[in-house]
């Protein structure tokens, strides 16, 4: 026959959610059982299942309890933003779509495309009076601009 362990837990230091919620975690160990004492203490009986074995439930019980004590306080200390995100999540609405507007009025983008068409004229007309197109020589190949052979200039 299995041996009941008895644990005596503080409700000032631990809380009885947290106790419960520990003991819980044991389902697949132990069966659990609290009481309340006198003095806000609780005890809590551990009977081990069937096949589990006794040894190192106790403390066991006392890890699940300080990792409830530890997740009942980062709950707490969320618990504004969980309600904030909550409260997003509920009462969501699309944003309209933007328009595509580039904030110029009608009289501008006329000024700003009739300067457009106006620097394109300019472009053609230099280029039909015969201006280089590249008066720097930028698009001309390395090979075209260096003798390859001892990396002199070529004379134009």
């Amino acid at each position: 026959m299995p041996k009941n362990i008895s644990i005596q837990v503080s409700l000032k230091k631990y809380s009885l959610d947290s106790i419960r919620y520990a003991a819980h975690s044991l389902g697949g160990l132990a069966y659990a059982f609290i009481k309340p004492l006198p003095g806000d203490k609780v005890q809590v009986d551990l009977s081990p299942k069937p096949g589990a074995k006794a040894a190192g439930l106790a403390k066991h019980f006392q890890g699940e309890l300080e990792d409830e004590k530890l997740r009942e306080r980062v709950s707490s200390e969320n618990r504004e933003l969980r309600e904030f995100l909550l409260l997003k999540a509920m009462n969501y609405q699309p944003k309209p779509p933007e328009k595509d507007d580039s904030g110029l009025t009608p009289q501008q983008e006329k000024e700003l495309n009739d300067l457009i068409n106006q620097i394109e004229g300019e472009i053609k007309a230099e280029t039909a009076k015969g201006a280089s197109a590249d008066p720097l020589g930028i698009t001309s190949t390395w090979e075209e601009k260096y003798d390859s052979k001892n990396g002199r200039k070529k004379k134009r």
